[in-house]
C-alpha cells in the first residue's frame, strides 16, 4: 500500500513539474509574440510618420505653384530594322539621353527631399491609396530600413539597383514589401478587384528628371525561377531586345489576374511595381506603360469598362 502511494506521489510530482514547464513555455511564447506584435506596431507607426513627413515636404504649399520638374514627350525606343528584316537578332533598344532635359535638372520637389536622403530618386503615387518616395541603392539596403536609414520591417520602396538614371530608362522596376497593414505595396492586392482597377488604372511616377503617368495593363502573379509554370524574365526587361521584350510583355498579360484593354507594345516605356505574393519564388507585378503622346486619363477611360476578371 505504501509503495502504491509513493508511486502515485511520484507521478503527481512529475505531472506537476511537466505542467510547470509547459506553463513557463506558454508564457515565454506569449511574451515573444507580444514583443513581436509590439515591434510590428512600432515599425508601422514610425513608417507612417516618416511617410507623412515626406509627403508634406513633397506636396507642401510652397511647391504647389511651382513646376515639379520637366514633363517629357513620349519616349520612343528604336530598333535596328536591317537586323530584324534579315532575321538576325535585333539590337538592344537605343536609350537616348533625357531629350527634353539635357542638363538633367532635378525636379525642385525631389531636390528638397534629397536634402533629407540623397538616395531618393522619385515619387510614386496611386490616387487615394499610395504616395511614397522611391529610393535607390543596392537591392538589400532598404529591405529592412526606412527612408531615413533606420531599421524597420516595413522597409521602403526602392528602384532596381541596375537601372541607371544617367540615361532615360526604357523600364522602371520598383520593389516594396507586401505589408498586411496595406503599407508599402500591401495595397497592390486591391488590384484583384475589377472596380478598383478601373478607378486606379493610371499611376504617377515622377523621377528626378521627368514626370510621368502610366496606364496599368497587367496585374500578374509570376514565378522568378526559369522552368516554372508562370515564369517571366521581367528583371531582364531593361535594355531587352525588341522580340524578347515583346514576349515578356505578352507573358505578363497572359498571367494577369484581370483582362486589361490597355494596348501595350515593346517600344512603350514601362513601369513595374513588384512585391512578394504566396510562395518564395512568386511575385505580384502591377505592370504599366507610359501614356503615349496625346493620351490622357480621360481618353483611356472609354476602354476601362471592358476590363474583366479572368
Amino acid at each position: 500500500m505504501r509503495i502504491r502511494l509513493h508511486t502515485k506521489r511520484k507521478r503527481r510530482r512529475r505531472i506537476s513539474i511537466r505542467q510547470k514547464w509547459m506553463l513557463a513555455g506558454s508564457v515565454c511564447l506569449l511574451l515573444g509574440c507580444g514583443a513581436g506584435l509590439l515591434r510590428y506596431a512600432v515599425n508601422a507607426r514610425r513608417s507612417a510618420q516618416i511617410s507623412q513627413t515626406f509627403q508634406e515636404l513633397y506636396a507642401g504649399p510652397d511647391e504647389q505653384a511651382a513646376a515639379r520638374g520637366p514633363v517629357l514627350r513620349q519616349f520612343e525606343v528604336t530598333f535596328s530594322k536591317a537586323s530584324a528584316e534579315n532575321g538576325a537578332p535585333t539590337e538592344a533598344p537605343k536609350i537616348s539621353d533625357w531629350p527634353n532635359n539635357p542638363s538633367m535638372t532635378v525636379s525642385p520637389t525631389l531636390k528638397k527631399l534629397q536634402r533629407q536622403n540623397k538616395d531618393i530618386v522619385g515619387w510614386l503615387s496611386i490616387p487615394d491609396q499610395l504616395s511614397q518616395a522611391v529610393v535607390q541603392r543596392d537591392n538589400t539596403y532598404y529591405l529592412r530600413r526606412d527612408y531615413l536609414g533606420y531599421h524597420n520591417a516595413n522597409g521602403a520602396l526602392f528602384l532596381e539597383e541596375g537601372i541607371s538614371l544617367k540615361t532615360r530608362p526604357d523600364t522602371y522596376i520598383i520593389f516594396g514589401h507586401n505589408m498586411k497593414t496595406g503599407d508599402m505595396f500591401g495595397s497592390l492586392r486591391l488590384y484583384e478587384d475589377v472596380g478598383y482597377y478601373r478607378r486606379h488604372a493610371v499611376i504617377d511616377f515622377n523621377s528626378l528628371y521627368e514626370d510621368g503617368q502610366y496606364a496599368v495593363f497587367a496585374i500578374a502573379d509570376v514565378d522568378t525561377v526559369q522552368g516554372m509554370k508562370h515564369y517571366a524574365p521581367f528583371m531582364q526587361l531593361p535594355g531587352m531586345e525588341e522580340k524578347a521584350r515583346a514576349d515578356c510583355i505578352q507573358k505578363l498579360q497572359a498571367y494577369s489576374l484581370l483582362y486589361s484593354p490597355i494596348p501595350v507594345s515593346a517600344d512603350d516605356q514601362l513601369l513595374l511595381l513588384v512585391t512578394c505574393e504566396g510562395a518564395e519564388e512568386s511575385r505580384r507585378i502591377v505592370a504599366a506603360r507610359r501614356l503615349r503622346e496625346g493620351e490622357t486619363e480621360q481618353t483611356l477611360s472609354s476602354l476601362l469598362p471592358y476590363a474583366r476578371k479572368r
